[in-house]
């Protein structure tokens, strides 16, 4: 069957040899011919065919060394941002403690005014449940010392994250593997029921997998959520009961005690293990170098 040109085949031109070789023949738009065209290699470069060069390598390329450099800085410069905060660190994460400690102290000296008020409260439901005008509340005096407290916990969380962050991305740098991002362990903390366990795992994973310092980190965590759920159903019981709130705070504040003898010695555990992967890694801090808790 012919095409539209006349020709019963393809019409005249170059076409990929049909023998497979790796030019162009001639079509006639009948046959094949003997006319092949075959496309000009390019030449060889001029080092083609020379001797490799002897002697030992002048050294790495310099996209290699730059490279090198600009990874042990950013690993180095994670870890040391890190143990900038360390001391501080030490501090902050365990003032959960501290503070519990003295928040049942001040609900034991508040417990006259914190009975009145929780009395005043039933008084009011129950008048409310039986359709009567709710009564108005008595100025009872109420300690500022709670807001205080309060206040100092928050601070105390803000310089822990801060902290967390910088040791989570130092970790990650180094390594280790993690259960989530450094971002996201902070963010942990403020998410209802997801901070009663991701920030452990995020400080968990701040240690290599094989460090026998991880029990310490859940150690003070236990205590850490243990004591804040007892203390804070003491706060509450201290509304109507004083007896109740007496036996709550007891076990809290052995557990807040935890809090403050163990939080110093997660820090320091981290501090050390990364001081010790970046020595091992050939960046500064390793075995006879500088003391990043020195002076702090």
């Amino acid at each position: 069957m012919s095409d539209q040109s006349g020709y019963p085949g393809a019409p005249p031109g170059w076409y990929p040899d049909p023998a497979g070789g790796p030019g162009q023949r001639w079509w006639d738009g009948y046959a094949w011919s003997e006319a092949v065209v075959v496309p000009q290699q390019p030449p060889p470069p001029p080092w083609a065919g020379s001797a490799a060069p002897s002697g030992p390598p002048i050294g790495p390329a310099p996209w290699a060394v730059a490279s090198e450099r600009l990874e042990t800085y950013n690993t180095s410069g994670l870890v040391a941002s890190e143990m900038g905060m360390a001391p501080v660190a030490r501090f902050s994460l365990g003032l959960p403690g501290l503070v519990g400690v003295l928040a049942l102290l001040v609900v034991r000296t508040q417990s006259s005014q914190m009975l009145q008020l929780g009395q005043d409260f039933k008084v009011a439901y129950d008048d409310a449940a039986r359709g009567l005008p709710t009564p108005q509340f008595p100025n009872t005096p109420f300690s500022p010392w709670f807001v205080v407290l309060g206040l100092v916990a928050g601070a105390g969380l803000v310089v822990t994250v801060m902290w967390q962050h910088r040791a989570a991305s130092a970790a990650r740098a180094l390594g280790f593997p993690a259960t989530c991002s450094p971002a996201w362990g902070v963010g942990s903390w403020f998410v209802p029921v997801v901070n009663y366990w991701f920030p452990y795992l995020a400080l968990r994973d701040c240690l290599p997998p094989d460090d026998a310092h991880r029990g310490l980190v859940l150690q003070w965590w236990l205590a850490f959520v243990a004591g804040g759920s007892l203390g804070f159903a003491a706060f509450i019981a201290g509304f109507f009961s004083s007896g109740v709130a007496v036996g709550l705070s007891i076990p809290a504040a052995v557990l807040y005690v935890a809090v403050l003898a163990s939080a110093p010695r997660v820090v320091v555990a981290i501090t050390v293990a990364h001081r010790v992967a970046l020595g091992g890694a050939g960046g500064p801090g390793g075995p006879g170098g500088p003391d990043p808790l020195a002076g702090g």
